[in-house]
């Protein structure tokens, strides 16, 4: 787990496993599908105590949004869909190329100190 801070927003976010997961299904999930709390629970495999925290912490950060299914249909509740914001989208590519460089520094191998063989 780390802090991603924000170089847009300012806003920082604890990006978990939990929570990187959570981004990782909202990027895959095309505009005509979005994504609901209990997919997210079904795809990620963590309950809703679990995913709806994280989406309420990505909601204060700003790089989520969501909104009402429209009409609500007659044979089930209303669905509540979440979608990355273009802010989310940069913040958490920005992340992501971040954790990459971090990743590729630790196969980089060391340098020898001098004198040392």
């Amino acid at each position: 787990m780390w802090t991603y801070h924000g170089a847009m927003s300012g806003t920082k976010i604890r990006l978990t496993t939990v929570v990187m997961d959570v981004l990782d299904v909202l990027t895959s999930s095309p505009p005509d599908n979005p994504a609901w709390g209990l997919r997210l629970c079904e795809q990620t495999g963590y309950g809703t105590s679990t995913v709806y925290p994280a989406l309420d912490r990505l909601m204060k950060a700003g790089w989520i949004t969501s909104y009402w299914e429209d009409p609500p249909p007659q044979d089930r509740p209303r669905r509540r869909f979440y979608q990355l914001t273009s802010t989310g989208r940069e913040q958490y590519a920005a992340a992501l190329r971040a954790r990459d460089e971090r990743r590729a520094s630790w196969r980089r191998p060391a340098p020898y100190p001098r004198g040392a063989s």
